[in-house]
């Protein structure tokens, strides 16, 4: 009998899985406008999707994340530098692709894709306004939407909890004062460029504010 039940709630679960993912990989229309919200709320970020592997707006910058804390010590107050977040676990993850690495590779990856990702008609009309075929001053209030500001909101907000779940697997939660996020965003080569071995990446730093502790439960 529980098998029974347990084959039909696993059912139901992937039906309803399969069916948010439908959804959300979509063009845009009236369904998925009504209910965005919830969909992301559910898709973000462990089971983001997007096309930016192909044309004509592929993914081109790579970005590292970085956390740097205020540690409480018997000398006072120690600040640390700048520690990896992501990339020793693309590494652990090429090693061996069957291990915990992967899924979790994809909370930061799927944060900044967060920030990124515009609806798709505010995408054409911020394109227009690049282009000079609109006007910036009209369509502002659309391209700096409350929609755009909540989603940079939570981006920050699963920065900040991963990056603390890391700091607290290295050190005493209650010696954790305060700590902030660096993202690194780097800029690919130009092909013009290529094999010229003095041509150096364009960066760019972002660093976020520092922030309290939430008493995130450790990674590992």
């Amino acid at each position: 009998m529980w098998k029974k039940v347990f084959a039909s709630l696993l059912c139901i679960g992937l039906v309803f899985h399969l069916g948010l993912t439908l959804i959300y990989n979509t063009p845009s229309n009236p369904l998925k406008a009504k209910y965005n919200n919830y969909i992301s709320f559910y898709m973000d970020p462990l089971f983001t999707q997007n096309w930016k592997l192909f044309a004509p707006t592929p993914v081109t910058n790579s970005s590292e994340f970085y956390v740097k804390a205020k540690l409480k010590t018997e000398d006072g107050v120690k600040t640390t530098g700048w520690i990896d977040l992501v990339n020793y676990m693309i590494n652990k993850n090429y090693d061996n692709r069957f291990t915990p690495y992967n899924r979790l590779l994809r909370i930061p990856r799927g944060a900044y894709t967060l920030r990124q990702e515009k609806d798709e008609t505010i995408q054409e009309i911020i394109k227009k306004v690049n282009d000079g075929q609109l006007e910036k001053e009209k369509y502002e209030h659309l391209i700096e939407s409350d929609r755009n500001k909540a989603d940079a909101e939570k981006s920050m907000e699963i920065l900040n909890r991963f990056a603390e779940a890391h700091l607290s697997s290295t050190y005493l939660k209650e010696n954790i004062i305060e700590y902030k996020v660096l993202l690194v965003e780097t800029e690919p080569i130009p092909f013009s460029k290529n094999g010229n071995a003095n041509f150096k990446n364009k960066e760019h730093f972002i660093e976020f504010e520092w922030t309290k502790p939430q008493n995130v439960v450790s990674m590992f």
